[in-house]
């Protein structure tokens, strides 16, 4: 999933582990929330919004198709209710 939470992140001149605390997570998740290995739950992703004092489509940008993924069809599971998927 592309996303900008580094540069957002970077423009407030904040760590990981600060945007953790202050989104309530672990450093571990924004890393992986970065680096596209990790697609957060609608909660969590409005939760770093707030955070960030963005949109959630200015923070997490709509893509047309994520690559080998036909339009309707699921990008994954939930690893766990409420938290996002792993990608």
């Amino acid at each position: 999933m592309n996303n900008d939470v580094h540069v957002l992140r970077k423009e407030k001149h904040w760590s990981q582990d600060a945007l953790a605390a202050r989104v309530g997570v672990s450093r571990q998740c924004i890393i992986a929330i970065e680096e596209g290995r990790f697609m957060p739950s609608i909660a969590l992703a409005y939760n770093i919004s707030i955070v960030l004092q963005r949109s959630v489509l200015e923070v997490f940008p709509p893509q047309a198709n994520p690559p080998g993924h036909p339009p309707g069809r699921p990008t994954g599971s939930t690893a766990r209710k409420g938290t996002g998927t792993l990608m």
